[in-house]
């Protein structure tokens, strides 16, 4: 008997974990307790609720489905959590059903972004048919999903199609110009890639005859001309850009670079030191609205929190008036 024993005791590890990892998957701790996924799945206050509306009792029925509806979006987070983004696509698409109809453009903008990242899981798979046919379907759905734009350009780029890349990463700048930036580096490869670097050129200065406030593309802008050689044109434009926002550390360190290939020519670094006098870096400017979870990049999900496209670029203090942008 006591030959069998190591056997025993192995099995009885097996099954203890098989019961551990099946009870992992349909329960999940929240707020301290254990939340019951497939009872989730099967909350009677939906059924309630249309038994309610039926029989007209319309309070009744508001007070159903919005417990309906808070069930299904603890579900959702409980599918965001892990990872389940299909799952918890279609637990948004039912919860759309219970919303107002002013809450549809938020609806169809969570949508955009779970469709999202279905592709991307597509697009780590190789599956570039699906990555392409997912992201595609996020922009349909919200017209101003961003990084949909930025990886359906990725994966033209990874087909050898850099002209619909192209045409994609363009399209963000016009529907979306305050995130046009996100694209910057794409644009700037690319045109240089297909020798035509006076493109990245354009974009960046018609964004800056849109918007004199645009700090980014002065940015960009002046970066492309310090690699190709112009650094004393790429200071006027970071000294410009210096006068919208004071405090981003990136342009701080273009404006090093730039002196450096000067040889810091003295009257550059004292107008350097004025601009910067006041100056805080700024290492974390992204905050999230809903939490105030703060960021050193955009985040599309809010990691403590978990809504998504809360985050917004904080200022220290307001850019100076644009009439004085011009240097």
């Amino acid at each position: 008997m006591t030959d069998y024993l190591p056997l025993l005791a192995g099995l009885i590890a097996l099954l203890a974990g098989l019961t551990i990892g099946k009870a992992w998957e349909r329960y999940k701790l929240r707020d301290g307790k254990w939340i019951d996924r497939r009872r989730a799945r099967e909350s009677p206050h939906y059924i309630l609720g249309l038994n309610f509306v039926v029989a007209n009792q319309i309070d009744l029925a508001i007070e159903e489905l919005s417990k309906a509806a808070d069930a299904l979006v603890n579900l959702q987070k409980l599918h965001e959590d892990q990872h389940q983004w299909s799952e918890a696509y279609d637990t948004r698409q039912r919860l759309s059903k219970l919303a107002d109809h002013d809450e549809r453009p938020q609806n169809q903008a969570i949508l955009a972004f779970l469709e999202n990242e279905i592709g991307l899981e597509a697009m780590r798979r190789k599956d570039y048919a699906e990555a392409i046919r997912r992201f595609q379907a996020a922009i349909d759905l919200d017209a101003r999903a961003v990084p949909a734009y930025l990886n359906l350009g990725d994966v033209r780029v990874a087909d050898g199609n850099d002209k619909d890349a192209a045409a994609i990463w363009e399209k963000l700048v016009e529907v979306a110009p305050d995130r046009a930036y996100l694209a910057f580096d794409r644009l700037e490869a690319l045109a240089l890639r297909t020798g035509s670097p006076e493109r990245f050129t354009r974009l960046c200065r018609r964004l800056i005859d849109d918007n004199p406030q645009d700090w980014r593309a002065r940015l960009a802008l002046s970066r492309h001309l310090a690699a190709s050689g112009r650094p004393h044109d790429a200071l006027d434009l970071l000294f410009a850009a210096l006068v919208q926002n004071p405090h981003a550390l990136g342009i701080h360190q273009a404006i090093w670079r730039a002196l450096g290939q000067l040889r810091h020519e003295p009257s550059l670094v004292d107008r350097y030191s004025e601009l910067t006098r006041h100056a805080v870096f700024y290492l974390d400017p992204h905050v999230c609205l809903r939490c105030r979870y703060r960021s050193t990049e955009l985040l599309w999900q809010c990691p403590h929190c978990h809504d998504w496209n809360t985050f917004v670029e904080e200022r220290i203090a307001p850019a100076q008036d644009t009439t004085e942008v011009e240097v």
